[in-house]
């Protein structure tokens, strides 16, 4: 008798854990306070293992990155950058592989209009990580690399508008988040390359984005001149809200009404799709390093070193940090 009752708990144990486990406790994560991409303060492991298959990590140096982003204007990080033997002056940057030539951010998908704003749908397997969290640059070394970031937002772009087109850019690590101010054209004013941009007429916005349906990128500058810049991510009550062209002007140019769907998060590690009036996205947790009694940082487990990190660990005839690619 006692056996069966054991049993029976035991069964009902299994089964209640069960449930636990499929209960999305990404939906109880609240809009950070404030994330700066140049300061590590929690785990990217998650990030480094599912990444790694379709690209390569690149362990690189603060005032590199800060080098890269020179033309842009806002937070200098390399004024208060030093090199020692600290891994928190190192970062580092994943860069897919098996993308055409030409490619950037954002250019391949398509936009769906949702109660957070304009969210982005990607085609690539590995979006649903790049196109939610972090932000994109163009390094003058490495091409277009994505740096991790911790806050969930529908899209991290900024906008252009005129009258026939509507044109996006990723964000670049320089849009810092902070919910009392959220980023706005106030305080992010980095200036991309007119080539980085994305445009396509206000007809086509709603339809599948690729290479052979954007607008040929020697336009961009002209429509970059004769065009409005939008950019409001701002703290909503379910999340960011991230703006972007009008909805009332899109419905009219594509002939189409459109119901904002709602945000639904998963934690199946996929795109975005849409279900009846949902759309469903992948929203990661992340283990907070603990600042008191010291920080271990997490790494890929195999990277490279870019060229200028290499060059001063030969001076300080310092080895490279284990756990790297023996091949690089």
């Amino acid at each position: 008798m006692s056996i069966c009752v054991s049993m029976l708990l035991s069964q009902s144990k299994d089964s209640l854990l069960k449930k636990v486990e499929e209960i999305d406790i990404s939906m109880d994560s609240p809009v950070e306070a404030e994330e700066n991409l140049m300061i590590n303060t929690v785990s990217f492991e998650s990030f480094y293992d599912l990444l790694s298959p379709a690209g390569e990590w690149i362990q690189v140096s603060k005032e590199e990155i800060d080098a890269d982003l020179n033309e842009g204007e806002g937070q200098s990080f390399s004024s208060v950058m030093f090199y020692n033997d600290d891994d928190d002056e190192f970062l580092f940057i994943w860069k897919p592989s098996g993308v055409e030539q030409n490619w950037k951010p954002f250019s391949n998908g398509r936009w769906e209009f949702t109660t957070n704003g304009w969210m982005w749908m990607p085609s690539e397997s590995w979006g649903w990580a790049t196109t939610h969290y972090g932000r994109w640059f163009n390094s003058k070394e490495h091409g277009w690399v994505w740096m991790p970031g911790y806050q969930w937002s529908p899209s991290w772009v900024q906008w252009r508008v005129s009258e026939d087109y509507v044109g996006w850019v990723g964000l670049s690590p320089k849009a810092k988040w902070k919910s009392e101010t959220g980023i706005n054209s106030v305080n992010y004013k980095y200036k991309n390359n007119s080539e980085d941009w994305v445009f396509v007429s206000k007809e086509n916005f709603l339809n599948d984005v690729s290479s052979s349906s954007v607008i040929p990128k020697t336009q961009n500058q002209s429509l970059i001149t004769n065009s409005n810049q939008v950019l409001e991510v701002k703290s909503g009550d379910n999340g960011l809200v991230h703006s972007g062209p009008e909805l009332n002007d899109i419905e009219k140019r594509t002939n189409r009404t459109i119901k904002p769907r709602a945000i639904k998060f998963i934690k199946e590690r996929r795109n975005s799709f849409t279900s009846g009036d949902e759309v469903n996205v992948s929203k990661s947790d992340f283990r907070k390093y603990d600042l008191v009694k010291g920080k271990k940082y997490d790494k890929p487990k195999k990277y490279k070193i870019s060229k200028r990190l290499k060059k001063w660990f030969k001076k300080k005839k310092r080895l490279p940090p284990k756990r790297r690619d023996p091949s690089r």
